[in-house]
């Protein structure tokens, strides 16, 4: 038996082309940013802050924190 099931119609047609620009209607395109290294912050070495508390919630749960 040499049977084929199809399986929701027929094959999709190909997808677009990525472009390098936004294409407005009327109004022109605008070319996408190329992208370009940058210098990011080192989060390597942990920082930790302590602090007093203010307001009432200070006196209910102590007045003293430490945020790491």
């Amino acid at each position: 038996m040499q049977g084929r099931v199809k399986y929701m119609g027929s094959k999709p047609s190909d997808a677009p082309k990525a472009v390098a620009k936004a294409e407005i209607k009327g109004q022109g395109s605008i070319p996408y940013p190329m992208p370009e290294e940058m210098k990011t912050p080192s989060t390597a070495k942990g920082i930790s802050t302590t602090g007093k508390k203010r307001g009432m919630g200070a006196a209910l749960r102590g007045g003293r924190y430490t945020y790491d």
